[in-house]
């Protein structure tokens, strides 16, 4: 951790520096110092100097959060600085071209290692709020499933969802998997860490004009309309799966954020609150909250990889 906070408040840490962890990290910057978090380490030194320009308290750390040795390490920095009072775990990869097995690295394990690097760190009346996805609700409801990433720290975790699927992921299998374990990250966290004032709770956005969103393909899985997903752009997704009719705006999920980091949000925790402009509603009245991605099922819970 570089550098020395003006004032010796706990912090806010926000783990990623994307557009979305810049949202938030410039909402909660108005309250709390800021620790920024990034794998880039040209991306994080420029994402501080750009915030110390505007005046805000901050500094950065460097940390593969896939890595336990360098999680390791942020937690003793953390120890030496005045607490965390706000977690905002955004980091995670959300664009097709990436192994099945590092998004599961990247996107649950990781944040099972932050989530137990900086427990130790957090002070009364914190919260760690974890960037999840609707996508977790069209993962397979399977009880083996969710015995394997109720344990994302297991050493042998992608060797098990393979052996269980009988076949390796493809991406969206691994997203959507992923994005549940976080969901039920943050209901474990909430029961063992409430006696202690502290909170959980996980935010997932839906459909999002984002960076992410925009670079992940000019086409996406459209599931809505017929037995099989198929490919569309985003707005024609926005306007078949969404009831707003349009996708939604970072400083939509930001506003979120902010609202549950806040006093406000003191008795909110355990939970996951969708920002998706009612497409979960729309899910639930067509009957199809699962998600199903193929009709052949080669393990309880898996369909036939597309």
């Amino acid at each position: 951790m570089n550098g020395r906070f003006e004032n010796n408040a706990p912090l806010a840490l926000v783990v990623g520096c994307g557009d979305m962890g810049m949202g938030i990290a410039r909402a909660l910057g108005r309250v709390h110092p800021l620790l920024l978090v990034d794998i880039d380490r040209e991306r994080l030194a420029g994402c501080v100097a750009a915030l110390k320009h505007d005046g805000y308290d901050v500094t950065g750390h460097v940390c593969d959060i896939s890595k336990q040795v360098d999680v390791e390490g942020l937690a003793w920095a953390l120890l030496r600085s005045p607490g965390v009072k706000v977690l905002a775990h955004v980091a995670a990869i959300g664009n097709s071209g990436a192994d099945w097995r590092r998004v599961i690295e990247v996107d649950l394990v990781a944040a099972g290692l932050v989530a137990r690097a900086v427990e130790p760190a957090l002070v009364a009346g914190a919260v760690a709020i974890f960037i999840s996805s609707t996508g977790a609700q069209r993962c397979p409801r399977d009880p083996m499933l969710h015995e394997l990433i109720d344990n994302p720290l297991r050493t042998n975790l992608c060797a098990r969802l393979r052996e269980l699927a009988g076949r390796d992921l493809n991406f969206l299998e691994a997203y959507f998997i992923a994005k549940m374990g976080v969901n039920r990250l943050v209901e474990r966290l909430a029961i063992a860490w409430g006696p202690r004032r502290m909170r959980a709770v996980s935010v997932s956005p839906g459909l999002i004009d984002s960076t992410m969103g925009r670079t992940g393909g000019s086409e996406i899985p459209i599931y809505a309309g017929g037995a099989e997903p198929r490919l569309g752009t985003r707005e024609e997704k926005a306007r078949i799966e969404v009831p707003l009719g349009r996708q939604g705006r970072v400083l939509e999920v930001v506003g979120v954020v902010d609202f549950l980091a806040s006093d406000a949000a003191s008795f909110i925790s355990g939970i996951d609150v969708p920002v998706d402009g009612g497409s979960s509603a729309f899910w639930r009245a067509i009957g199809d909250t699962s998600g199903s991605l193929g009709a052949e099922q080669l393990a309880p819970g898996f369909p036939a990889s597309p």
